[in-house]
């Protein structure tokens, strides 16, 4: 598999619905942790990883946190975004089939090719 990260779907009026109640900064946060969840293969991070990836300082970290901790599953004392983990899934699945459509369709192509070449080649009896 190649290691690029499938594409993210992102809905910008689910996004502002989930998160008009939060403060600008604690939006932003919330979508930094989301991308950067997403471009480590929705890997969860911990608490002191989140604080250096926002740079930010530890009071500030604490209220921001606040804010975000009912939008995280921290069941496992980490910060997992059970829709964001769903969607990965989702998006996997459909690089896979699309990977294997493009190995069919170039598999076809490449026999279609090589029967069309025989076809041309002179027979010397």
């Amino acid at each position: 598999m190649s290691s690029k990260v499938p594409c993210l779907h992102f809905f910008p009026s689910d996004h502002i619905a989930d998160t008009l109640h939060l403060s600008l900064e604690a939006q932003g946060c919330y979508i930094l942790i989301l991308f950067h969840t997403w471009n480590r293969n929705c890997q969860p991070f911990d608490d002191k990883e989140l604080q250096s990836l926002l740079r930010v300082t530890p009071r500030k970290w604490r209220k921001i946190k606040e804010e975000i901790t009912p939008l995280f599953d921290l069941s496992e004392g980490t910060f997992k975004q059970k829709r964001l983990e769903k969607t990965w899934k989702e998006a996997l699945e459909r690089s896979k089939k699309a990977r294997e459509a493009a190995l069919i369709r170039h598999e076809k192509r490449r026999i279609y090719s090589d029967r069309r070449f025989a076809d041309v080649v002179r027979k010397h009896y």
